[in-house]
């Protein structure tokens, strides 16, 4: 005969105490008194309550046998942990980064105040992705979406593609301040194994992968393609438009197809079980001495190391070796305009406008008008006016101080209605 189910031991074992209470009161003992005596005896390695032996007695008598397997839980199927919208955002996250270990995307929703530690077991989140379909197994076994590569490809020359990505890097503590959670950028030449540029940023914002592809591209020359994930930044308009004026095919994976990245996110672990694992030894506090020490590991390590998917050559001499006719900017073009970060603005009645929490100043003729503002948020030294389309200027610092030394009556005037 088969062996019973859990559900039924548990009735079985539940029986034979209701039993044992029924004689009892066979034999003249109160309820109260049999249940008092049964809860001093064990029960399958067990002790019960008199209170749970009564609940049980009660439901034996009246619904009889079945009454006493374990009865399924009423808010079954629902999660009493984990909000709606968390739910939601835990699911989004895990489309959009699948190569992320669910414990890392935890760690890392908590950290940006979506989860709350201590209030959800890691189970639940498990249990939620797999009815999603979205934990390791499934996403392993999900056929490769239709029209994409299913063999292992390499280009012939170098800058013939270009794979980005972005992963989460190392939590800084400095001497004082916040922690500083950090992103790391990286792009990965696939003929060569060589990294054009990577770079740690405090965040994942669009101005900062921009940054990591400028000094890629003014370090190693222009790819003829750049293939990306589905992210936000990665298909952002702004985005799009340098790689049209670059001349560079900016292409996409499809959803739930990082293994076709396969080559950047095996560099990333690289780095993760090399570079980074050498930083619990020796920490950094902060955000340039660790693009400092990242830098020379590239250099000096990475790119010097024969690599075994490259025949035993190091990612430095394949790149000299098929670095045939790179393509660089044309140096009467002012190719790195393309890559200032825009935003609009009004400009008041006294001809400021303000930006990054700085006060600027514009020509006194676009007095209440809507202008765009291009900038280099690294460096200030670059704040370009333009309006409808035209370039009107460089936009320099409010100095009110001075504002007041050279003050006239027609410094304030009203703007022409008709301007």
């Amino acid at each position: 005969m088969n062996q019973p189910s859990d559900s039924d031991a548990l009735a079985l074992v539940r029986h034979a105490a209701v039993s044992w209470i029924a004689e009892a009161l066979k034999q003249n003992f109160t309820l109260a008194r049999a249940t008092a005596l049964a809860s001093e005896r064990t029960w399958g390695d067990k002790t019960y309550s008199a209170s749970t032996l009564e609940g049980w007695y009660y439901d034996w008598r009246h619904q009889g046998f079945g009454a006493l397997h374990r009865q399924p839980r009423k808010d079954k199927g629902s999660r009493r942990a984990l909000s709606p919208e968390q739910c939601e955002a835990i699911v989004q996250w895990r489309q959009q980064y699948p190569q992320l270990k669910i414990k890392v995307l935890v760690r890392q929703l908590i950290a940006q105040g979506t989860l709350s530690a201590g209030t959800f077991s890691l189970p639940s989140v498990y249990r939620l992705l797999a009815e999603h379909q979205l934990d390791a197994h499934s996403l392993q076994h999900q056929p490769p979406p239709a029209g994409g590569p299913t063999k292992a490809f390499e280009c012939a020359r170098a800058n013939q593609l270009w794979m980005t990505d972005m992963m989460f890097g190392p939590t800084l503590k400095p001497a004082a301040g916040p922690v500083l959670h950090t992103r790391l950028f990286g792009f990965l030449d696939d003929c060569s194994r060589l990294v054009p540029h990577a770079q740690y940023y405090p965040g994942e914002k669009l101005c900062w992968f921009l940054d990591c592809l400028r000094q890629a591209l003014a370090r190693r020359g222009f790819p003829e393609k750049l293939y990306t994930d589905q992210g936000k930044i990665f298909t952002s308009y702004h985005l799009q438009v340098v790689c049209a004026n670059l001349g560079v095919r900016l292409c996409h994976a499809k959803p739930y197809a990082a293994w076709s990245r396969g080559k950047h996110e095996r560099w990333f672990r690289t780095l993760q079980q090399d570079f980074e694992a050498r930083l619990v030894i020796d920490p950094v506090h902060s955000l340039a001495e660790l693009n400092a020490r990242l830098w020379r590991w590239i250099e000096a390590e990475y790119h010097q190391r024969p690599h075994s998917a490259l025949g035993g050559q190091t990612p430095a001499e394949r790149f000299k070796e098929r670095a045939l006719s790179l393509r660089t900017a044309d140096p009467q073009t002012d190719w790195q305009a393309l890559f200032l970060s825009r935003a609009q603005r009004r400009v008041r009645l006294d001809a400021t406008f303000s930006l990054q929490g700085q006060l600027w100043e514009a020509p006194v003729h676009l007095r209440g008008q809507i202008i765009e503002i291009r900038f280099d948020p690294f460096e200030w030294r670059r704040v370009e006016i333009w309006c409808r389309g035209s370039y009107v200027g460089p936009a320099r610092r409010c100095d009110k101080v001075l504002n007041a030394q050279t003050y006239t009556d027609r410094d304030y005037e009203r703007p022409n209605k008709s301007a």
